[in-house]
């Protein structure tokens, strides 16, 4: 999972938002497979990586856990 979590970082550094970086990653990888890794139905997937849709940070959260990441903040670096 390691060059998953390498390739979502640089979605993100490119631009991506989380939501959209994410799509691209499970879209990757196969939304039934990844569905079933996370436990739950790929409808519910689909839903939490469409633009239309707000995912939950619980939905969010459930979606990073096999990557082994987590949401966060950080503090920004002094300009």
């Amino acid at each position: 999972m390691e060059y998953a979590q390498s390739f979502l970082s640089e979605l993100l550094n490119e631009g991506d938002d989380l939501q959209t970086a994410l799509g691209r990653l499970i879209r990757l990888y196969g939304v039934k497979e990844y569905a079933a890794l996370v436990k739950m139905d790929a409808p519910a997937i689909q839903r939490a990586i469409s633009p239309q849709h707000n995912p939950t940070k619980q939905t969010l959260e459930r979606l990073l856990a096999p990557l082994r990441l987590s949401l966060g903040v950080k503090p920004m670096d002094a300009a």
